[in-house]
């Protein structure tokens, strides 16, 4: 299974902009995201902070690992999304 490495459109902080110009399987050179498209379609996405959202995890579930935001011009070409086990931002 092939696929693309492509290098996203910075935008806001922590947000990222990909235009996907035919149907694939892309892979984001920063963040690792693997999307897997059926047409051309823009996705934009960024990592959010859990300190929002950690008190709708409930025991004996724990918060391990990062939480994005992935919204597709056309959802409905937007296959799947493979999530990293791992992320450094860190440089």
């Amino acid at each position: 299974d092939q696929k693309e490495q492509v290098t996203p459109r910075r935008l806001a902080e922590g947000q990222f902009m990909l235009q996907l110009d035919a149907e694939g399987s892309y892979q984001c050179s920063i963040t690792g995201l693997i999307f897997e498209v059926t047409a051309s379609a823009r996705i934009t996405y960024s990592l959010l902070s859990w300190s929002k959202y950690a008190q709708l995890v409930e025991k004996p579930w724990i918060v391990g690992g990062p939480l994005f935001d992935v919204r597709c011009s056309v959802p409905a070409v937007l296959s799947s999304i493979q999530f990293p086990h791992c992320l450094c931002l860190g440089g």
